[in-house]
């Protein structure tokens, strides 16, 4: 017979699991489980599909479609998780989203926590910090997960001095952010430039002549 207890039991106070606050991970088995259901239960919330919660929280695949359907009404929608890259480099937006996304894992990122829990606190912070947040909680998860496995790394903004993320074979020297900027304005004399006639890409600035990027 198991005789292991959670001392959150026995606290007149009432505190929280130890297991959800730091390192030490309580060794009550159903405390552990509760934590994978109540995290699960924040993702489907924020937007996650059975695949990605059962991905990240370890559950059965059974338990998380009877949580789902209890929770949406409705029985989870069907499909592959985001697997390629291609439609985060055609959109600058994007990018600059995800250049957000990155940020915010660096700062959230604690050995402590949970992958579940790390992709729950970086998807409500930035969609608290983002005017119109441009990704959704899969594509916030896929992002993150390009970062863990090493496709994308750091590069070097040319213009703003910062680092930024990119592709790990990618020759990019300026962030996204900076694209953005830039085109609207020229990068040598910060002028906004002119309307241009559609379909011909501007070359050169107006004001100061400088070869636009």
């Amino acid at each position: 017979m198991n005789t292991t207890h959670c001392p959150a039991l026995f606290d007149s106070n009432l505190r929280p699991c130890p297991g959800s606050q730091g390192k030490n991970v309580c060794a009550v088995e159903h405390c552990e489980y509760a934590r994978k259901i109540q995290e699960s239960i924040q993702l489907i919330r924020l937007g996650a599909r059975v695949g990605l919660a059962g991905q990240l929280t370890g559950l059965e695949k059974k338990t998380l479609k009877r949580l789902y359907r209890q929770l949406m009404g409705q029985p989870s929608p069907s499909g592959q998780l985001a697997y390629s890259d291609t439609w985060l480099l055609e959109n600058d937006r994007y990018q600059f989203h995800a250049n957000l996304i990155w940020y915010l894992h660096r700062r959230l990122n604690h050995p402590e926590c949970s992958p579940a829990r790390i992709l729950i606190d970086v998807f409500e912070v930035y969609t608290q910090m983002a005017r119109e947040p441009r990704l959704n909680l899969t594509r916030t998860a896929f992002v993150l997960q390009l970062f863990s496995t090493g496709l994308w790394n750091e590069h070097h903004c040319s213009f703003c001095q910062t680092d930024f993320p990119a592709p790990v074979d990618s020759n990019q020297t300026v962030c996204p952010g900076c694209r953005l900027y830039y085109r609207h304005r020229c990068q040598h004399c910060s002028e906004a430039l002119s309307p241009k006639t559609r379909g011909v890409r501007r070359k050169s600035c107006n004001y100061c002549g400088g070869d636009l990027i």
